[in-house]
Formats: C-alpha cells, sequence, structure tokens
C-alpha cells in the first residue's frame, strides 16, 4: 500500500513504511548529524549517456537511503559502529535538461524549480531582492547542473571520498567549486552558527522518537509535527510505488562576523540594554537558544516550548522584525491562520563553512533547505516575510512599519522599530529607530531536486 503523505509522527520500524525510506535520499526526514560535509557544484560537460551512467553507479554504490541513515545511526548508539560516508545527489532543472529529461513532468507545484534561483520575476508584493546574479561567487553564475553531499565525521576520510568522487566525474563534468562544511558547537556540544547562536531548534519532526523526545521535554504550547507532505513529492520519472523526492534550495551565505557584533553593541547602546539581549531581539533568542518571548536574560537555554500569542502580541519582547519571528509566526499570522502558516514551513539542513576555506576569515552558512514546494515554501518566507518591511504590519506612515528581517533579510536596509524596555513598551510610541542588519550576505545558490533512488538507479 503506498504511503500516505498526510501522515506524521510515522514509526520507521512498521513495514508500511520500509519501501518508502528504502526509496528515499538521506538527511531529508531527519539530519545525518555528521561533523564534515563537502558539497560539490557540478556542470555535465560531457555525453548525456555517460553522465547518466556515472550517475546509476554513484547512485547504486554510494547514495545513502532513508533506511541506510537510520540504521547507521541505530548501529552508531547501539555498538559505537560509525556507518560509511553519507552521500546524496541532487539535480537542478539545467541538469535534468542536460540529461536530456523533461522538467514539464514536475507540474505546477515544479515552476519555481523550473526557473532556478537566478530568475527575478516581477512583483510588486513579493519581490525577489537577493543580489543580482552577476554580484555572486564566479563559480555560481553559470548553470548547475547538480549538487553532491559527502558527509562524515572525519574529515580525511570526506577528504580522499571527494578526490574518488572528483576522479571518476573527469570525463563527463566539471567540479566549478567544493564547499566544505564542518559543524560548529558551543560549550554543551550543541550546533551553532557563525555569530553564536543555538541552531537547527525549532525544526518541523516527522519520525516518532524525535517527536516523543520533544514531548518529554515538555513541549505543548508548539506543536513541531509535520506531514511528509511538508518535505515529500512523488519523483515524476519513476512509477515505482513510495518512490518520493524533495526540493532543495541550497544558498551560500557569507556571514560578517565582526561586523554584526559592532552593530549588536551598537544597538545595545541605543536601547540602553546589555549586548546579549540585544543580540536576542535581533535573532529572537539568546546564543543559548532560550527564546526572547521568555525572559529578558539569557540562562532558559534551546526552549522551544513557546508562542506570540498570547505571550508577546504586540512585538516588545520578541521584535516582530526578530529572524525567527519573521520566518515562523507560530501561529500569530491571522491572515493565513495557523493551518496554513504551518504548511510554509521548511525543514533547514545547512552547515556553517570557513574554518578550511582557501579565503582567509570569510566564514557563513551552507544553507540547505527541503520542501514540496518552493514557491509555497521558501519563496513565500523569503519574499512575502523576511524581505518584506511592512510584514506583518502593513503600514504606510514611516516609521510605523516592522523594518526587515533584522539577521537575513537581503532588502536594501530597512530601518526597524525597537523596544525601549523589553515587555512594557507601546505598540508605536516609545519605540526606537535604528537600523540593523546587511550581515548576511548571498553568495550563489541554486535550485534543486532529490529524487528517488529507484530513479538514479534506472536513469
Amino acid at each position: 500500500m503506498a504511503v500516505d503523505l498526510s501522515q506524521t509522527d510515522i514509526d520507521p520500524s512498521r513495514p508500511e513504511f520500509h519501501k518508502m525510506l528504502e526509496n528515499l535520499q538521506g538527511n531529508i526526514l531527519k539530519p545525518h548529524g555528521r561533523k564534515e560535509s563537502n558539497l560539490l557544484v557540478l556542470r555535465f560537460t560531457g555525453e548525456p549517456k555517460d553522465a547518466r551512467r556515472w550517475i546509476r553507479d554513484f547512485a547504486r554504490d554510494d547514495v545513502t537511503s532513508a533506511r541506510q541513515q537510520l540504521d547507521d545511526t541505530r548501529a552508531f548508539k547501539q555498538r559505537g559502529l560509525s556507518g560509511r560516508v553519507v552521500a546524496s545527489l541532487a539535480l537542478s532543472a539545467r541538469g535534468y535538461e542536460a540529461l536530456g529529461l523533461d522538467t514539464g513532468l514536475f507540474g505546477a507545484a515544479g515552476q519555481s524549480f523550473r526557473n532556478g534561483m537566478k530568475l527575478r520575476p516581477f512583483s510588486i508584493l513579493a519581490p525577489n531582492r537577493d543580489p543580482k546574479p552577476a554580484e555572486w561567487e564566479e563559480p555560481y553564475r553559470g548553470d548547475v547542473h547538480a549538487l553532491v553531499s559527502l558527509s562524515d565525521d572525519s574529515a580525511q576520510t570526506v577528504d580522499a571520498k571527494t578526490r574518488q568522487v572528483v576522479e571518476g566525474l573527469r570525463d563527463i563534468a566539471t567540479v566549478p567549486t567544493i564547499e566544505r562544511g564542518t559543524v560548529l558547537r558551543n560549550a554543551k556540544g550543541e550546533p551553532i552558527e557563525p555569530f553564536g547562536y543555538v541552531d537547527a531548534r525549532s525544526q518541523p519532526l516527522f519520525l516518532h522518537n524525535d517527536l516523543e523526545a520533544e514531548r518529554r521535554a515538555g513541549v505543548d504550547r508548539w506543536d513541531p509535527s509535520a506531514p511528509l507532505g511538508l518535505v515529500l513529492v512523488d519523483d515524476p520519472h519513476t512509477d515505482e510505488e513510495d518512490s518520493f523526492g524533495s526540493y532543495l534550495v541550497f544558498r551560500k551565505l557569507r556571514q560578517d562576523v565582526e561586523g554584526f557584533n559592532a552593530r549588536v553593541s551598537a544597538l545595545g547602546a541605543k536601547l540602553g540594554v546589555t549586548e546579549p539581549l540585544a543580540g536576542a531581539l535581533v535573532v529572537g533568542r539568546f546564543k543559548d537558544g532560550g527564546p526572547v518571548t521568555l525572559q529578558p536574560n539569557d540562562g532558559r537555554g534551546a526552549v522551544n516550548n513557546f508562542a506570540y500569542l498570547p505571550d508577546d502580541p504586540t512585538g516588545n519582547r520578541c521584535p516582530f522584525h526578530a529572524h525567527i519571528r519573521k520566518a515562523n509566526q507560530r501561529g500569530a499570522n491571522t491572515a493565513l491562520g495557523l493551518a496554513e502558516e504551518r504548511k510554509r514551513r521548511i525543514v533547514r539542513r545547512g552547515i556553517p563553512y570557513g574554518s578550511r576555506v582557501s579565503s582567509p576569515g570569510e566564514v557563513g552558512l551552507l544553507f540547505q533547505a527541503f520542501q514540496g514546494d518552493i514557491s509555497r515554501q521558501f519563496e513565500f518566507i523569503q519574499r512575502t516575510w523576511v524581505d518584506n518591511p511592512n510584514f506583518p504590519e502593513f503600514r504606510i506612515i514611516p516609521g510605523l512599519n516592522t523594518g526587515d528581517d533584522a539577521l537575513i533579510g537581503q532588502h536594501p536596509r530597512a530601518v526597524q522599530r525597537w523596544p525601549r524596555e523589553w515587555g512594557r513598551s507601546g505598540r508605536f510610541i516609545g519605540r526606537r529607530l535604528f537600523n540593523f542588519g546587511g550581515f548576511v550576505r548571498l553568495r550563489g545558490g541554486e535550485y534543486f531536486f532529490v529524487p528517488s533512488l529507484p530513479f538514479l538507479r534506472n536513469l
């Protein structure tokens, strides 16, 4: 029986999910958890038949299924066995075309995928405010056909596998760039992004054990569960039952840590608050993950059990322009309603870069997000919420709008309104205007589809 994508809280050990997990690539429903990753950006140059043959072999020998990923994780927990390199392969629309395949089969939900990240369609309400492709790093300015991801806890193992893959591609593709990512952790061992804030919190969850862990932690005010259809779609290029794929947004985001820290200090001085609180007003969480909605001081830890209604309806604890509030209103979006709002969520699998790159001093995030519809999910979040200075307070009076997402917005800086005193200032009166932003910059990327293993192995 085919898997119903409306299901959530699934138990991978149940027989009805075995085929789905065997056919699905890893790292989609659950992060693989490896420390080191190399992302190989590919451009096919040889004959399509030769590229298809390489993909078949790579899928058969190297690509990790969701089932293998879960089995390796269980073996590591039980016996300390590390498992093999986690490998995946994603294709862009131009990549499908280079292989001689029809992208029209992706239907209406695949329109943004077919357009690609470089397209800047005209839209007054939700414009694309990313830097123009001519301003991206050179490897991303031309066509990108595929993205190969190789991950392991050992950098040496990842590099050895990378050399093997590159050698195998020699006659069929060029590799314009290889991005190296390394997980960063704080003193508690929690993953952080380059600005130092706990990352990968508040993710949509699909598997029973992950949801049980949240319930045991006392999360009862926010439901992190998500149906499989939030992230999975039928692979249109295979007829095999329970063969799903996912759309992948990849963005290389440079982070100006020195500039960010200096501006946080300036914001703290402007508001008369501590630097930790100023940073939390920007991000929506303190560096330890504690939500600024719940308290004006850090120390609570990476709590996920909060909502903006009724805790903070006026944005005086967590500003409307704080990153986590812009990107996920947790039921406070009256224009959409909770059910529709939850359909916009994305599944983030990013990894920091910068520890071993060739350009000294540059750090950032290799942002990766899975979803079932790029237009409905990533592009809607980015353009209608994050890069919209009038969202969620649609005001025409200067100084009374929300402002840009202070952390990741790509908008030409739009001034934000900040509370003079945490939790006490009025909705408009007493706010201070302060322009914060510009410390995260898109350096390149592309939209991909992560196909099912049956498609790859029979290409």
